[in-house]
């Protein structure tokens, strides 16, 4: 009994340790999209983008279908309009298709999944780097935490709508990503991160702020008195392969000399021929002396 005992405590040391190894299963498994030509965007609708007020972005402000770009003055894109405005042309048209893109690479494996939820109230002590899902909507009512370092993903099938005041702090907003089913509202004040990717429709009332982008696929987005600082995110570098050339290195032969054909033997093989020769003639000659000698006796 000692012995199985033993046996069964070495087998759970040996499971635990195993687990903590792997640690929890799809746990920071979420991967952020690579943006392309949209990642200059600040602000991309596909019908109009509205603006009321001093609204500020660091980066473009463009349409893809429409050619409806109003409030710009008041509102200032990137620090010059006449640049940053882009209204049905080559790059806007080219943002919207990167934004297709990447809202198709947002539909990643949930890690827990709910109904209408209040992220604030769901997540008091701070959310971890996952994919987190609604089959309803989000909702913000206070402060939502980002905690840990990784990519954070959340979707809904619906809306997200956040409360006066609200905000969601930490993290890395260019790994912060909201995939929208329909539309998002960002109440007045509220402080925000990350980029909100929605299908219908994105407004963001008076004051709010956003530390990330806003890109509609079909609809509009409605600003007013915003500040939107879409960050700079650094972009894996793709480091292509040199090719190593190599040069072979010729084969130098130097030929052996070759006797032209006399019809002789080669010089060295007459000497031995000639060495031969003499042997033979000499014992021949002596042996003809020797043979009159004996007769002559």
């Amino acid at each position: 009994m000692k012995k199985l005992n033993n046996k069964l405590l070495i087998g759970m040391l040996v499971a635990a340790f195993t687990l903590g190894l792997a640690g929890p299963i799809n746990a920071y498994a979420a991967t952020s999209p690579t943006l392309v030509g949209s990642a200059s965007y600040s602000v991309l609708g596909a019908e109009t983008v509205t603006n009321t007020g001093l609204t500020t972005t660091t980066g473009d402000v463009g349409v893809s279908a429409g050619t409806e770009i109003t409030g710009f003055p008041p509102g200032i894109a990137g620090g010059d309009n006449s640049v940053y405005l882009h209204s049905n042309d080559a790059s806007a048209i080219a943002a919207q298709a990167d934004n297709l893109t990447a809202f198709g690479t947002l539909n990643q494996t949930c890690d827990q999944t709910f109904g209408a939820v209040d992220l604030t109230t769901t997540f008091p002590d701070g959310v971890e780097p996952g994919v987190y899902c609604s089959t309803s909507s989000f909702s913000l009512t206070g402060d939502l935490t980002l905690t840990g370092s990784g990519v954070w993903i959340f979707k809904t099938a619906s809306t997200l709508i956040t409360s006066p005041g609200s905000s969601v702090t930490g993290g890395d907003p260019c790994n912060v990503w909201w995939r929208i089913g329909s539309s998002a509202t960002l109440d007045t004040t509220t402080s925000f991160i990350g980029n909100i990717l929605a299908l219908t429709s994105i407004a963001l009332n008076t004051g709010a702020t956003l530390n990330g982008r806003a890109f509609v696929q079909t609809g509009a987005v409605t600003l007013d008195a915003n500040t939107i600082t879409g960050p700079t995110c650094t972009v894996p570098e793709v480091v292509t392969p040199t090719p190593e050339v190599v040069t072979p290195t010729p084969e130098v032969v130097t030929p052996t000399p070759t006797l032209p054909n006399t019809g002789f033997a080669p010089k060295e093989t007459q000497s031995s021929l000639w060495t031969i020769g003499i042997s033979t003639g000499i014992v021949t000659l002596l042996s003809v002396f020797i043979i009159r000698k004996r007769r002559v006796i």
